[in-house]
This record gives structure tokens, sequence and C-alpha cells, in this order.
């Protein structure tokens, strides 16, 4: 039993984060004798395995099992912090009740201080008070009430098993137990001292607050009253999931942070740090009342159904990307929305005249502070992925009410769901330190956008992130690919001493920018710009690129409510021509469709727009803007260098028909003949790389579309995005099978996809024979300093080894290998 003593409380400190907030509650732990010092690095390491705010005002922050023999004695201490700790991205805490024991003991705690926490007005009371006998009285934990009577266990097949050790029958456990349930036609009662739950409820479950290694009976009446039982045994056997008390690994990545943080995937290096601000696309809206009840029913359904499609998906895909345990917490949201009290509360909240959208408003709020209140070690940290859950049967439901993203007089870090290309207009360079996404992947329009902007870019770091507070203060650490939401003082400094090696790095490279990329053996790669604007032609030059590799020409496009005409896409390619002075400019052809759109097309509606009318299948619909983009580009090319690019040609007969075209049209304007090439970005282009080599003068490889449509993944999609990598051996032999063809025909190969300006995607493409890579402006300096380091026959043979690998992740690990060996920064 914990009791709590007067001579355990500490009333008015003060503290400036979470780390200081719990050395201090430490040093009281340490003062009554009931830990050793030592115990306080574990209570500050379990905060990174999840935050222990229990709710709205309280933290229990404790350590990791393996640390339990570092408790001498049983005990637990209060320390009120009245001006509130920033904890975790769900909330203050204002009171801090550290808790040392080496049983399950805690659980008591919780069980008692969940009760305190329906009580607003008792916990503001106690967070402010200064009389410590009402903290006494009100948080300690009864030890003489005395233990309910047992209800009577129903006749019929029934089984007893012991809660899992160590913690009991928490969220991950309890989940587990449900699945088993829900495959079968019978009805599962849990009893535990005097208590019962349906087993078929996960919120049920932990209401029963069962401790580790303590006796549960398992009743069971229905068809498959006796499988069930057997099914249950061995789940129980098992440990329900928790068997093994060994730690799951942490993420690969070395960090050496104090403070908490979220791990996604690097898009764009760099760090920042600052406020955090929310972009946001829309407001939802809903009507508080409806008449039919009958469809608010059906349309209730509809969303929880989409809902955990989505959830699927996304379990599916951080399984991958993290492993069962991190993942697990999907699964238990899952369960979460098929919860028959869930459901049926809502549904009762439809039937007095509510709308689906409000009924489910109402109870899913409810619910999730009460789930989080209920198990806080494990569901506290994860209170913003249940949010997110919320809206995503909310969306469905409600009025989506566009409204312009407001952002703030000073810079901040940037977060959404994923950025389209539409957003980039909405961007001021000025006003964003770092951007950082739920979804997305190293290949999605945040990433292109990020590293466009020299931006640092952190994604795919999951949901949460959209419940950070506006203001709160974070470090974006895009090299090792995490954000930092509760930083410390030392923290902070190592990001400063970090941003300023980078710049000290960057300007010894932009002081070498003009060179060219020679490898140590002799060998020259080319490296040019990508750009979407005229004004950026200048910036390529004077960034040290030897070109541009590709002038998306569809941003002219965008934005606006008509398409230009010749003359104004002459003014802005001629504008490029004169920046260039002689140096080669490609220009791509519109390639709107999939997920850029112009409204004033009046394109049709496609289930799947990546597979329909786009790129040159547009040209061809809609030939009287292709023949006018032409002209412009043909009469540009009067004034310099111009080659013209057809994007996603799949097969010979469309390369055909797009010269064809384009010859036409350059005998009606009296220019020369120019350079035309195809962007490489589509398999079947690839496996008849031989046949179109023959007809263009170059191919550049769009790897971004290449790797989704060679891996069949959306890099838009919220669970599969975070796998679609450039550098998938799969895609790198299809670059191998593209350079074979264009050495055989005598022409030469580019790259343009944003793997060609990741230091791992430079060194391997280089080394498969790709010759020009047209990366990013802020990219150019260092991706030629990073090829001045390396011999091309460290690049061959790194990349001969890449096409034998199996994943991304093999292939990474080779070049970071190479350059670790060179000492060239990466």
């Amino acid at each position: 039993m914990l009791t709590l003593t007067p001579s355990r409380v500490r009333l008015g400190w003060v503290a400036e984060n979470k780390a200081e907030a719990i050395r201090l509650v430490g040093q009281v732990m340490v003062e009554a004798g009931f830990i050793s010092p030592a115990y306080v690095d574990s209570m500050l390491e379990r905060e990174q395995v999840s935050a222990t705010l229990l709710g709205p005002g309280i933290a229990i922050p404790h350590g990791l099992p393996e640390a339990r023999d570092l408790v001498l004695q049983t005990g637990v201490v209060v320390v009120q912090f009245p001006a509130g700790v920033a904890w975790s991205q769900d909330g203050h805490a204002r009171l801090v009740v550290g808790i040392a024991t080496r049983s399950d003991e805690h659980l008591q705690v919780l069980a008692h201080l969940t009760d305190v926490l329906g009580d607003e007005a008792r916990v503001e009371a106690l967070s402010s008070t200064r009389d410590i006998a009402l903290v006494v009285e009100a948080l300690n934990v009864p030890g003489t009430e005395p233990v309910p009577p047992a209800a009577p266990v129903p006749d019929g097949p029934s089984l007893q098993v012991r809660s899992p050790s160590p913690d009991g029958l928490h969220a991950r456990p309890a989940t587990v137990l449900v699945e088993v349930v829900r495959r079968f036609r019978a009805d599962v009662t849990v009893h535990h001292e005097g208590r019962q739950a349906s087993a078929r409820s996960l919120l049920s479950l932990l209401r029963l607050g069962a401790r580790g290694g303590s006796t549960l009976t398992l009743t069971a009446a229905g068809d498959d009253a006796d499988a069930v039982l057997l099914a249950l045994r061995d789940a129980f056997d098992a440990g329900l999931g928790e068997a093994t008390s060994t730690p799951s690994p942490r993420t690969a990545v070395v960090l050496d942070y104090e403070g908490a943080w979220v791990a996604g995937l690097s898009a764009s290096p760099g760090i920042a740090a600052g406020p955090v601000w929310a972009f946001q696309r829309q407001r939802l809206e809903v009507e508080e009342r409806a008449d039919d009840a009958a469809r608010e029913h059906l349309l209730l359904d509809a969303a929880l159904a989409g809902a955990a499609t989505e959830l699927r998906q996304l379990h599916e895909g951080f399984l991958l990307k993290v492993g069962a345990r991190r993942a697990a917490i999907f699964k238990a949201h899952l369960e979460l929305l098929d919860d028959p009290e869930l459901r049926s509360e809502t549904h009762g909240l439809i039937d007095t005249g509510l709308s689906a959208g409000e009924a489910w408003r109402r109870v899913f709020e409810s619910r999730a502070e009460a789930l989080a209140a209920m198990e806080a070690p494990v569901l506290a940290a994860r209170a913003a992925d249940l949010r997110d859950v919320g809206l995503r049967v909310l969306r469905p439901l409600a009025r989506a009410q566009e409204a312009a993203p407001l952002l703030p007089d000073h810079p901040v870090v940037l977060l959404a769901e994923d950025l389209a290309p539409s957003d980039t207009a909405r961007l001021d360079p000025a006003r964003v330190l770092g951007l950082c996404t739920a979804g997305g992947g190293t290949t999605s329009h945040t990433a292109i956008i990020a590293r466009s902007l020299d931006l640092p870019a952190v994604v795919a770091v999951g949901p949460a992130v959209l419940a950070l507070r506006n203001g709160q203060h974070c470090i974006l650490d895009g090299d090792a690919g995490v954000l930092v939401v509760e930083p410390s003082e030392g923290d902070r400094a190592k990001a400063a001493r970090q941003r300023e090696r980078l710049r000290q790095r960057r300007e010894a490279e932009k002081l070498e920018r003009y060179r060219p990329a020679i490898t140590l053996d002799g060998q020259r790669v080319e490296v040019a710009a990508n750009i979407s604007e005229a004004a950026e032609a200048a910036r390529a030059v004077e960034a040290g690129g030897e070109g541009v590799g590709l002038m998306r020409t569809e941003f002219l496009f965008l934005r606006r409510d008509e398409p230009p005409g010749e003359e104004e896409q002459l003014h802005a390619y001629r504008a490029m021509v004169r920046a260039l002075n002689g140096l080669p400019l490609i220009l791509r052809t519109l390639d709107i469709g999939g997920d850029k759109h112009a409204p004033y097309l009046s394109l049709p509606a496609e289930e799947n727009p990546f597979l329909g009318v786009r790129g040159i299948r547009l040209c061809f619909e809609r030939e009287d803007l292709f023949r006018t983009q032409l002209r412009a580009l043909l009469r540009a090319s009067k004034e310099g260098p111009v080659r013209i690019m057809y994007p996603m040609v799949a097969t010979p007969e469309e390369l055909t028909r797009a010269r064809a075209i384009t010859e036409s049209v350059r005998r009606e304007v009296g220019a020369a003949p120019v350079e035309t090439g195809i962007m490489m970005e589509v398999p079947s282009a690839v496996m008849m790389a031989e046949q179109l080599a023959r007809d263009v003068s170059f191919f550049s490889i769009g790897t971004n579309d290449l790797t989704q449509y060679a891996l069949a993944m959306d890099r838009r999609h919220p669970a599969l995005a975070p796998r679609v990598d450039g550098l998938h051996p799969a895609v790198l032999r299809m670059v191998a099978l593209t350079v074979k063809a264009a050495r055989q025909a005598g022409i030469w190969v580019g790259a343009c996809g944003g793997i060609a300006g990741d230091p791992a995607g430079a060194v391997v493409l280089s080394g498969l024979g790709v010759t020009e890579l047209s990366v990013a402006i802020p990219s150019i300096p260092a991706v030629k300093a990073l090829l001045r380091g390396i011999s091309m026959a460290d690049a061959e043979a790194v990349a001969r080894a890449a096409l034998a690998c199996t994943t991304a992740t093999e292939v990474r690990s080779l070049v970071r290998g190479l350059l670790e060996r060179k000492g060239t920064n990466a």
C-alpha cells in the first residue's frame, strides 16, 4: 500500500521544464529514502517511451521496469507546481506524483487519481492550495477499505488466468484480449476482485484496474464458449503480447536530446528551433441537430467504417516502419472505434435529435479524455492520436470550410498533415523555420518544397504531432528525422551549436560552388537546378548550377482562373534563357493531373488520377494548350539552348505523336531544331528504353513518380508514403536498365527526382552512370562538394552492391559507410 504523509508533500515549487521537474521530484524521493539517485535517470528515460501525464494537471513519473532494483522502499511524494510545467503535447502538469514501487502498486495510485481527475474543480484547488493536509486527504490511496464481495460467477464454461506481468491489464494486452474474443460467437466476462467487464469492450476492461499477476476469472456463453476459452488460455499463456520484459528497440538514430521527441523520416537536412504552428486548410462544422435519425445512424456507421479502413492501413504501414509494439496503438484505436459502449451511446444521442457529427463529437471527446485518464502510462502520450481518430470519423460528417491559413508575424516550424503543390503559394519562407508533417514520405511535396526553400523537414511522424499547441517551442532536427517537443536548455544549446556548424559548412561549400563536380579520379557529373518559376533561373546560376535540368512549366498554369497565353509564356521562358546566359534550359511540357489540378481545365473526376489523364496524355487531350506552349518554348529557343522534355511518356507511340506535334509547331514558328527528351518515370518506359532512346537526345529519370509506380505505392498515402524511397533496389535496377539503353544509343541520362539531391542518392545515381543531377537550388553547392570528395570507382562499387540489396535501408547504410570512410559530410 502506498500512503502519502505530509512530510512527502512540497507546495509552491517552480520548474523551467519537465526534466527539471522530474529531477526535483526525484530529489524529494531520494531524501525520503525511497530510491537511489540513479533511479531519477530511469524516470527521465521513462518519459522517452511515453509521457506520464495522467490527465489535465496531474503527472505520475516513475522509472522503467528494469530499474526497480534501484527502489529502496515503497513510497509516494507529491510536488506542486502552481504555474504548471509543460509535460507533453497534451498539456501541463501542476501536481507531480512521484511513485517508488517494485511491484504494480502504482496501479492503486492510478485508479484513485482517476477519480480525482473527474472533478476539474478539485484538481484546480489542489494545484493552487497552500494547505498540505488538503493534498494528503485528497490523494492518499485508501488502504483500509474492505474489498467488495465477489459477485457470483455464473454457471457454465470458465477459466482462471493471471493478469499479464509486470504492468497488468493495460491498453495493449486488453486490446489483444478483445481481438481474440471477437473472432468467436461468444460473450466473455472478466471477473476481478468483485468487479466484472465485457471482454468485447476495451474501456470496460481498462476499468477493472487488474494488476500484474492478479487472478482473473473468465466466463463464456454462446455457441463458441468452449473454443473461445481455449483460445484465451493460449493468449494469456503468451502474455497477451506482454510476455517479455525486454525493452523494445529504440529508433536506429542515436540521439542525446533530453526532451521528449517523436521520430519520422528526414526529408530535408538542417535544424530549426522555435514555436510550432499548425497549417490548416479547413475547419470542420457540424449541424447540432437533425430531423432524420435513421439517415444519421447510417451516416455514422459509414464514417466509422471509413475511419477503421484508414486505421488498418496506418497499422500496416507503421508495423513495417517501427515494429509491432509501437504500431499497436492503432489497433487499440480500432478497438475503440468498434467499442459497443461507444457506438451505443453515440447512436443513443442521435435518437434524441442530435446529428451524427454532433453526437460523435460529444461522445468521442469525453471517451478520449476518460481513456487517457484511466491509462496514463500507456495512453496519455497518445491522446493526440485519439483526437486524430475522432477527426477521421468527423470529417465525412461535417462541412469542410476552406479557410486561408493564418501564420503569425514571427517565424515558426510549420506542422501539417502534408503539403500539396498549391500550398507553396501560401508559404512565406521568411516566416517558416522548417516543416514537419504527420504523413508523407521523402518523395512527398513537403520534401520537395522544403529542399527548394532550404528548410529542414521531417515527415511521417504520425498524427500526434498535429495536436501540439500553436506557439509551443520545439526543435526540428532534419538530419536525425525527429521533432523534439519538450527541449531542455541543453537541447536548445545543442541545436544552436549544430546550426552554427551547418552554417560554417555551407559557407565553405558556397565559396567552392562554381567549381565543377569532378570526382577524385577525374569523372565529371553535371549538377543543375530544378526550378518552378522564371525568377529562380538567376538564383540557380548564383548557386553554382550548371544549367536547369527541370523547369516545371505547370506552375505557370496553377493558381489562376485561365491558362497563360503564348506571349505570357514566351516572356517567362525568354527571361530564363537570358538569365542562364548560355547554360542549358530543359523545359518540361505541361504536367498537370495526378496531384496537380487547374480548375479551369474542367477535367472529369477520376477514381485514380495518378493512373489517369496526366502529363503527355493531358497534352494530347488538350492539344490546343500543348501547341500554344510549344510555340512559346520554340520561340524562346531562338535566344539560347532550350531543350524540350515530355512528361509521363509510357509508350513509343506517345513519343512519336509528341515529336510530330512539336515538329509541326517548329516549322510554323521558324525555329531551328532543338534537343528533345523524355521523363523516365513509368515502368513501361524503362522496359521500352531501347526503342525510346532511338528518338530522343536524352533521358531524365523522375525518381519520385518512378518509385511510386514501381512499388505500386501512392506517395501521398498516409500509411505507405514513408516506404516510398527512391533508393529501393527495385527502383535502382530500373535506373540501371535506363542507363544501359541510353549508352547503347549514345545519349546521356540525367535525374531530376528527389534522390538526386539526397547525399546517398547522388552517390548511387552517379555510380550507376547518371551524368547529370538536377536538384533543388539550395542543394547545389552541397551535392557538388560531396561528389568532389569521392572517386567514381567508389561510387560504382557502392552502386553495384546496392543493386544486390533488398531494402532502401540497406542501400543507405552502404553509402553511409562509404562517406564515413572518406570523411565526407553527408
